[in-house]
């Protein structure tokens, strides 16, 4: 390649160019023999090329500028037609989501809701028609919610298993069947219905019931015992036995029936018998057991000149956890 200089603009160019890359004039290539060159006319596509590079006619660039435009039309509505594509996706998706969770946990109020928001929903006739069987439950359920019988309740849950209701008329049957335990507040009865509701909502209330009914027991031990004191204390009146007073009762009882004793020295004899068998109670309590005696004791009194006068009392007595009588009270009964 060599450089020679535009015949325009007088500037160095290559021999090669078809054109002055300075000025655009024209250029005639040589071609190299040794150091002689050979002028070479332009070819037509010199010529044409010197054409292409002319300034575009207002109605080429009115073309130019409608294409742009087109395009970007174009391009808008492809970006509009995603948008509008995407949206209604998520609508779909959002509508599909809203009929699961209603259906999860339906209510009449949420069906018609979701009615008005989703008009045409492929699930209609679906909804409609759930709305209708939960309208007959709630007419079947107002029909019974106040009763007081079991049979009630259970026949409706057998009735509508998947009703909204189930749950309710368990919690109802619970209930009834708690009160009639509590009622009847016997071992067998709060047994019952620990066998009917292990894990109902009163459950522990009739463990811990029955277990209290089971600790005031008295065992045969206990009944023996509060027999042989209980009659300890009437023969010891009997004898006038101070001493024997002392060791089965309390301080407070002790002096009372000392008192009772003196006030009577004199009057002649007094016998008393029990007419009766002890009856014991037991009471648990966070320090021990209490209990409580009951029978009927015979007064038989013999004064100085002879006479006899005899009468029967009603006695209740109370023991401490030392089984120590705590009380003494005699009820006259009529003859």
């Amino acid at each position: 390649m060599a450089l020679i200089t535009c015949p325009e603009c007088g500037r160095e160019i290559s021999s090669r160019a078809h054109s002055c890359p300075h000025c655009g004039a024209a250029n005639q290539p040589r071609v190299s023999a040794g150091y002689n060159t050979e002028i070479i006319p332009p070819t037509p596509s010199a010529d044409k090329t010197t054409k292409a590079k002319e300034p575009r006619t207002p109605a080429q660039r009115r073309k130019l500028r409608l294409i742009w435009i087109g395009s970007a039309v174009a391009m808008v509505l492809l970006a509009g037609l995603g948008w509008l594509l995407y949206h209604n996706h998520q609508l779909a998706v959002e509508e599909e989501a809203s009929y699961n969770q209603l259906m999860d946990d339906f209510s009449i109020a949420d069906a018609e809701t979701f009615l008005l928001r989703y008009p045409e929903n492929k699930h209609i006739k679906e909804i409609k028609d759930n709305i209708a069987l939960y309208q007959r439950y709630e007419q079947e359920w107002a029909k019974i919610v106040a009763s007081t019988n079991v049979d009630d309740f259970a026949m409706f849950r057998s009735k509508f298993p998947d009703s909204p209701f189930d749950q309710k008329a368990y919690d109802k049957i619970d209930s009834l069947d708690w009160v009639y335990a509590k009622r009847s507040d016997t071992e067998g009865a709060l047994q019952k219905y620990l066998d009917l509701h292990p894990d109902g909502k009163y459950a522990e209330m009739a463990r811990e019931q029955k277990q209290f009914i089971i600790d005031s027991r008295p065992t045969d031990e206990e009944r023996n015992t509060i027999g042989r004191i209980v009659n300890a204390y009437f023969a010891a009146l009997t004898d006038n036995n101070k001493e024997a007073l002392n060791n089965i009762t309390t301080p407070a009882v002790f002096s009372k029936s000392c008192d009772f004793i003196d006030s009577h020295e004199g009057n002649g004899v007094t016998n008393y018998t029990l007419t009766s068998p002890v009856s014991v109670e037991k009471k648990p309590t966070d320090s021990g057991p209490t209990y409580s005696a009951s029978c009927t004791v015979s007064r038989v009194g013999t004064d100085a000149e002879g006479n006899i006068t005899s009468k029967t009392f009603s006695v209740r007595t109370s023991l401490n956890t030392q089984m120590q009588l705590s009380s003494v009270n005699m009820k006259g009964q009529e003859d």
